[in-house]
C-alpha cells in the first residue's frame, strides 16, 4: 500500500508544476517578442530566437524584463523545455543547400560532396534514419545560404561578409573537426594541403523556366598547417581572411 504522505507530497509537487507551467508557457512565448539585453552566445550556437536590445528606455523597467526573461530561461533549462526552432520564422529560405569540401591534394583537386545531396534533385526519395546527427551538423553549416540569391554578393556584399564571418566564428570547434573527420574517413593517408568549405546551392526555378544550374558558394578555408581553424570567405575581396 502506498504511503499516503508520499502520495500527498507527489500531488502537491505535481499541482505546483502545473500551476507554474500555466504561467511559464504563455509568458515565455510572449517575452520572445520583447527585446532583452542578452549575454553573448556560447560557442556552437549560431543564433537565438529571443529578440535582443531594449524594450523600454527605463533602466528599472528593462532590468525587470531582463530578470523575468532570465528566470524563464533557467526554468526552461531545468525542465528541458527550451525550444531551438520557430517553424523557420520570421524568414524562410527558398534554396536547397548541401555542404561540399574542395580538397587540394598533391594529386589534384578532389571534391567530397554531402552524402545527402541527391543525384537528381528533380526525382529522388531518401529514407535514412541512421545519419541524422551528420545531416543536422551539415545542415547547420550550410544553412547560412538558405536566403542566398545569385545577386546577393553584388548587391549586399559587405552584409554577407559579416554574415559569413559570424557564421564561421559560431562553430570554432566542430567545423574544423568536421573537415578533419571527413578527410580521415574518405581520404585516409592522402597528403592534403588545404580544404575549401563550400555549399552547393540549388536555386528554385521560376514558373515556366528550367531550373538554374547549381552554384557553389564558398564559406571558408581549412589549412593543414592550422588544423583547428577555418578562415571565413570574404565575398567582397574574394579572399579568405583570418578571424
Amino acid at each position: 500500500m502506498a504511503n499516503p504522505r508520499l502520495h500527498r507530497l507527489g500531488s502537491y509537487l505535481l499541482g505546483t508544476f502545473v500551476c507554474v507551467q500555466l504561467v511559464y508557457v504563455p509568458l515565455a512565448n510572449f517575452l520572445q517578442l520583447l527585446p532583452r539585453r542578452m549575454p553573448p552566445l556560447p560557442e556552437e550556437i549560431a543564433s537565438r530566437l529571443q529578440r535582443e536590445g531594449r524594450t523600454t528606455q527605463s533602466d528599472a523597467g528593462q532590468a525587470v524584463l531582463d530578470r523575468v526573461g532570465s528566470t524563464c530561461d533557467r526554468w526552461a533549462e531545468v525542465t528541458d523545455q527550451g525550444q531551438g526552432w520557430s517553424l523557420f520564422a520570421p524568414r524562410f529560405g527558398s534554396t536547397g543547400t548541401f555542404l561540399t569540401l574542395q580538397v587540394a591534394t598533391d594529386a589534384g583537386l578532389v571534391e567530397l560532396r554531402s552524402r545527402f545531396e541527391p543525384a537528381d534533385v528533380d526525382h529522388y526519395v531518401r529514407y535514412d534514419v541512421t545519419h541524422y546527427r551528420l545531416f543536422y551538423r551539415e545542415m547547420s553549416y550550410a544553412m547560412v545560404y538558405w536566403m542566398w540569391t545569385p545577386d546577393s554578393f553584388v548587391e549586399h556584399g559587405p552584409e554577407w561578409r559579416d554574415v559569413i564571418r559570424e557564421h564561421v566564428a559560431a562553430y570554432p570547434n566542430t567545423l574544423p573537426a568536421y573537415v578533419r573527420w571527413r578527410l580521415a574517413e574518405e581520404l585516409p593517408g592522402v597528403e592534403v594541403r588545404e580544404v575549401v568549405v563550400a555549399v552547393r546551392v540549388f536555386v528554385p526555378a521560376k514558373p515556366g523556366e528550367p531550373r538554374p544550374e547549381v552554384v557553389t558558394v564558398l564559406i571558408g578555408k581549412w589549412l593543414s598547417d592550422v588544423p583547428t581553424e577555418v578562415m571565413p570567405f570574404d565575398p567582397v575581396t574574394k579572399e579568405f581572411v583570418c578571424r
